[in-house]
């Protein structure tokens, strides 16, 4: 594992630890892995690219309706909530249960995403 991959892992093990997030990864805005800490039974390629389109349709939404790049985009499930973050080149993706503090998440991705910034 090269250096930049272990300190992005890293970043994603503290938004982890300091959260209840309890499923993260970092995608390239072209859908490519850098690095993930999403459980054994998920396909960690096909979530990576889905979440590039995620964001891809985001900001096509963003311009139509003339409010922007989104900043997060949340699906809440009955089970589990997902966000997906833009930063920079990247996103961050965090998986929490359905009924985590979505503020302290958002406060802790704010944090992680300024990190991995200075990182790439």
């Amino acid at each position: 594992m090269s250096a930049k991959i272990r300190k992005l892992t890293d970043q994603l093990n503290q938004l982890m630890t300091n959260s209840e997030v309890d499923g993260c990864a970092l995608v390239s805005t072209r859908g490519q892995l850098m690095a993930a800490e999403l459980g054994k039974d998920v396909d960690d390629k096909a979530v990576s690219a889905m979440a590039a389109a995620l964001l891809s349709i985001g900001n096509r939404v963003g311009t139509a309706l003339a409010s922007g790049v989104p900043k997060n985009i949340v699906i809440k499930g009955e089970n589990k909530m997902v966000m997906v973050r833009s930063t920079g080149n990247a996103a961050i993706i965090a998986t929490a249960p359905a009924g985590a503090k979505v503020g302290l998440i958002d406060f802790e991705m704010d944090k992680v995403g300024a990190q991995v910034e200075k990182i790439l």
